[in-house]
């Protein structure tokens, strides 16, 4: 794990949890506290190391680095020029944000339990609380799960440029507004740190069934609290958290993999391995016990 401050980080619990479960013991997951202009010389230094997750503030500036140095970087960090996470395979380095795989893995299962959520006045649209790096992975996660159109509502319209551009890119509309109220959306999602969060008026019309996230993973959540108040479905910060982390561990996996396929030997297969993987990170959060099905 990489970056600035990362005491908090609970990455080195989830994925020492995974090792754990598939009996794993040889493998290991460590934090290193690095600022931006220390992250080319720090995987310069450690060759041998078959991945590594990254946070702020060095997200943007491994997607600067792994277009400097040609490096295969995915749709998902290309698109919101953030990369959470770094592969070595075969010679080959891959840059990916998977925050977009656990924004999409926490929500797409209560959307597709809930069909009420596709009809109605909120259909096709998503409303996102803020405009920065998580914003930008909330969007592309919005697109991934069918949405047309995205409302963003933030404190500084001047602000939402980048994530207007992204919308347009990728071929969503989009409008921007002030935090004051939430309109019918199937989607709601909330990327502001907790103490930052508002207390909109939510329309009386929202769609039973929608899907809220809360990307904060405080204890108590307001924001989650009036989505569920309006009929919604509230996922915490911790279903992205962990889930996210899953994809991650999967492409660290596939890369140990291609180096020394023996890595493979007594392992459940792929559907069984990540629904293991995800159980056994919520539980060392104390969290559910099992992965909603998807």
């Amino acid at each position: 794990m990489l970056g600035s401050p990362i005491a908090h980080s609970k990455s080195p619990l989830l994925h020492r949890a995974a090792f754990a479960e598939l009996g794993m013991e040889s493998s290991e997951y460590d934090r290193f506290e690095l600022r931006a202009d220390e992250l080319e010389g720090f995987l310069d230094s450690h060759p041998d190391h078959i991945g590594f997750s990254l946070t702020m503030p060095l997200k943007d500036r491994l997607v600067t680095l792994a277009v400097e140095r040609g490096w295969n970087v995915d749709d998902t960090a290309a698109l919101t020029a953030a990369g959470n996470t770094l592969v070595r395979r075969s010679g080959q380095v891959e840059v990916a944000n998977t925050d977009v795989r656990g924004i999409v893995r926490a929500i797409a299962p209560r959307m597709e339990a809930s069909p009420d959520a596709n009809s109605g006045a909120g259909a096709g649209r998503a409303t996102i609380l803020g405009a920065g790096a998580t914003a930008a992975s909330a969007l592309v996660a919005c697109r991934d799960l069918g949405i047309a159109h995205v409302d963003f509502r933030v404190r500084n319209p001047d602000r939402a440029r980048r994530v207007i551009d992204l919308a347009e890119r990728i071929g969503l509309t989009a409008s921007v507004a002030d935090l004051t109220r939430i309109e019918p959306s199937a989607i709601v999602i909330s990327t502001l740190p907790a103490e930052a969060a508002p207390d909109p008026v939510w329309d009386d019309s929202l769609t039973p069934g929608g899907v809220a996230l809360d990307v904060a993973y405080s204890a108590e959540s307001a924001f989650l609290a009036a989505a569920a108040a309006h009929g919604l479905h509230p996922v915490d910060g911790t279903a992205m958290l962990v889930e996210q982390a899953v994809a991650q561990f999967e492409m660290f996996l596939d890369a140990a993999r291609a180096e020394d396929p023996s890595t493979a030997e007594n392992l459940p297969a792929a559907d069984d391995l990540s629904a293991r993987v995800a159980a056994a990170m919520y539980a060392a959060l104390a969290g559910p016990p099992a992965r909603a099905q998807d």
